[in-house]
């Protein structure tokens, strides 16, 4: 009887270590996914946030040190010809040296981005652009780089949003998030919008 009540004893003892490790688990799944949600978390990701003018500096460096690919996502992308220096100029002429570098630059827009002159600039010189359609509203702001770097927040590319406005970004430098807005800038790119 003393063995059965050992052996009972033993058996629970193993059970509760067992059920305490299973919990445990889910508890620490559970955690992980209230503060991950998305599954593409930062963990080890080089992140600077970008407030205000310094958004300029950040996506002039990115787009100039590309080597593949610029991918943006954007409700608009303004170029002022008679305004050679403004941030707004200058981007654009970025996108348009990295597309002689060889770098796969695309642009995808809201449709109702009124500047038309810089698509057809953008065009006329091989960067691929595209609009959504009059009934959705592409309000993201996204450049992926490379597959590696996005930077993404709350910029317009317009005279506004780049050189008045109050404005916050974060620069992240990881490949696991990079292919997500990868991703989600393909899902835009593919739909049938002009």
């Amino acid at each position: 009887m003393l063995m059965d009540c050992r052996k009972n004893t033993s058996f629970l003892f193993l059970a509760g270590i067992f059920m305490g490790v299973i919990i445990g688990a889910a508890a620490f799944e559970l955690g992980l996914y209230h503060a991950c949600p998305s599954r593409i978390c930062v963990d080890n990701a080089d992140v600077t946030p970008v407030t205000d003018r310094a958004y300029f500096d950040a996506a002039h460096r990115i787009i100039s040190e590309a080597g593949k690919s610029v991918h943006i996502v954007a409700y608009e992308l303004n170029y002022y010809g008679q305004y050679p220096q403004s941030s707004q100029s200058r981007l654009v002429r970025d996108l348009l040296y990295a597309r002689e570098r060889g770098v796969d630059v695309k642009v995808f827009l809201d449709d109702q981005s009124d500047d038309r002159d810089v698509v057809e600039l953008l065009r006329s010189a091989g960067v691929e652009v595209r609009r959504d359609d009059n009934e959705t509203v592409t309000h993201a702001k996204v450049i992926v780089v490379d597959g590696r770097i996005v930077l993404t927040g709350s910029t317009n590319l317009s005279f506004w949003g780049l050189e008045r406005n109050n404005e916050a970004n974060v620069l992240i430098r990881d490949e696991k998030t990079a292919e997500y807005f990868e991703r989600y800038f393909q899902n835009l790119w593919g739909k049938k919008f002009t």
